[in-house]
């Protein structure tokens, strides 16, 4: 437990960057609950959930955090997020606690502290990674980490009340463990593998593969062994399964039978009045509903045509354009917001693709992914990039080929864009001389303008208020 509790306190060697690392996640955090905090003056959500959601503009994610921690509940998909409404359970009582005190609801300050902590540990991890495990010296490290933190998304993800802050951390932390058995030479354990699968597969289910993938890399062969296989992987594997479809039959099931009974009640009730109408007001109903279906097939036309309306495979999409996708989301917006359609959702008034308002947006983008490529070149016989790498394919498999959320693919960027400047780091160990000098300089100069321009977006944000107050 000691050497766990260990991996959280920060050495001296990173005490500075966290400094700044924290200040800026302190200051962001305070302009994000500034903006926000006309919502909040009342105790509970009650029943402007709705209008406050309407409000809520963060790209595509969704508030579910502060619903959850205000109101608990399963609001997350059971079967993608197992264990994530018991993790926040916590801090629901903590917010009710400090609701009966004064009287507001204060979820904004509890759930700041959760994203805080857990940018602040994505932070420390990633920076280890780098000094620790490719053992680059404290300025490379610190440049790399800054290129990391000025990503849009990655910066964005600091003030997200969604899942995805604490999906970052816990990935980071599961390969910096990883990466150190590689170092030492040591075999991932299965509890621990098991313990980090709890952590990573409660939170989003398909980050569990990635504490698979860690496994297999760090054990090897050994990772077959029957002890390892059952304990570390089949059994925790099967009762997170099991766990979810209880949690579906006890809770999700019984709600959606009443709210299908509801529909079709209402639906009834919705035909008697119609009938009840003048031929002139009825006529006015048939615009409307005609409006809403035309809404509602723009919406359809932006997720794309699944491979089968059923099932998981009702979330996939075989239509939307891929290599669009590729350089104008994942490593588009992403990275560099886009001007136009700031922070919109895509599936309400944001388009598929949105251009960028300079060509000098591309070569930023064109000039990352050549140091990327290069890195993975010059980093291809290290075990940890290969994880990373892999990783990074199985994210790739789920939302270019299979499609799912590809029509919103940056918001998921947080999970797996740290590979690209970790990549980088193999180009610089690479290195010598003046041109290892060259690619800091080069590495620096994109961190410093990726934190302006994305910051300069996103402060500008934060500091207009927003149009509505309940």
């Amino acid at each position: 437990m000691r050497k766990l509790f260990g991996l959280f306190r920060v050495k001296p060697g990173e005490r500075l960057p966290a400094a700044f690392i924290l200040l800026l996640i302190v200051a962001v955090n305070v302009l994000f609950i500034h903006r926000m905090s006309p919502f909040f003056q009342q105790v509970g959500f009650g029943p402007y959930w709705n209008a406050f959601c309407h409000e809520f503009h963060l790209s595509g994610y969704d508030p579910l955090t502060y619903k959850a921690v205000t109101e608990w509940d399963l609001v997350w998909n059971v079967f993608r997020h197992p264990l994530l409404a018991w993790f926040v359970g916590p801090l629901y009582w903590l917010n009710e606690g400090l609701q009966a005190l004064v009287g507001v609801n204060c979820v904004q300050y509890v759930v700041a502290v959760l994203l805080g902590a857990c940018s602040f540990y994505s932070f420390i991890f990633f920076f280890r990674i780098l000094h620790e495990l490719l053992q680059l010296g404290r300025r490379e490290s610190m440049l790399l980490s800054a290129l990391f933190f000025s990503m849009a998304y990655v910066m964005l993800s600091v003030i997200v009340p969604d899942h995805f802050t604490p999906s970052m951390m816990l990935l980071l932390l599961t390969f910096y463990v990883s990466g150190r058995c590689m170092q030492q030479g040591r075999e991932l354990r299965w509890w621990q593998s098991l313990l980090l699968f709890v952590l990573t597969a409660g939170v989003t289910l398909s980050n569990g593969i990635k504490t698979f993938l860690s496994g297999l890399f760090v054990n090897g062969r050994r990772f077959f062994r029957p002890k390892y296989l059952l304990l570390a992987v089949l059994l925790p594997a099967a009762l997170m399964w099991s766990f979810a479809q209880w949690e579906y039959k006890t809770y999700v099931h019984p709600r959606e039978v009443a709210r299908e009974a509801l529909r079709v009640q209402k639906e009834k009730e919705r035909e008697a009045f119609v009938a009840s109408l003048s031929p002139e007001q009825r006529r006015v109903v048939e615009q409307k509903q005609e409006r809403r279906k035309v809404i509602l097939a723009r919406q359809a036309a932006k997720t794309g045509k699944p491979m089968k309306n059923a099932g998981f495979l009702k979330w996939t999409d075989t239509t939307t354009p891929r290599w669009q996708t590729t350089y104008e989301n994942l490593f588009g917006e992403s990275i560099q917001f886009h001007q136009q359609h700031f922070l919109g959702d895509t599936l309400v008034g944001r388009p598929v693709f949105v251009a960028y308002d300079w060509v000098w947006s591309y070569v930023v983008e064109g000039v990352l992914m050549l140091l990327f490529l290069m890195g993975v070149w010059f980093g291809r016989k290290s075990r940890l990039l290969w994880l990373l790498l892999a990783c990074f394919g199985f994210d790739m498999t789920i939302h270019m080929v299979l499609g799912f959320g590809i029509n919103e693919i940056f918001i998921m960027s947080p999970l797996f864009l740290f590979v690209i400047p970790i990549a980088m780091g193999y180009l610089l160990l690479a290195c010598r001389g003046s041109m290892r000098k060259a690619v800091q300089a080069v590495v620096g100069l994109l961190a410093l303008y990726l934190f302006i321009y994305n910051m300069w977006l996103l402060g500008s944000f934060l500091l207009t208020p927003v149009q509505t107050v309940f």
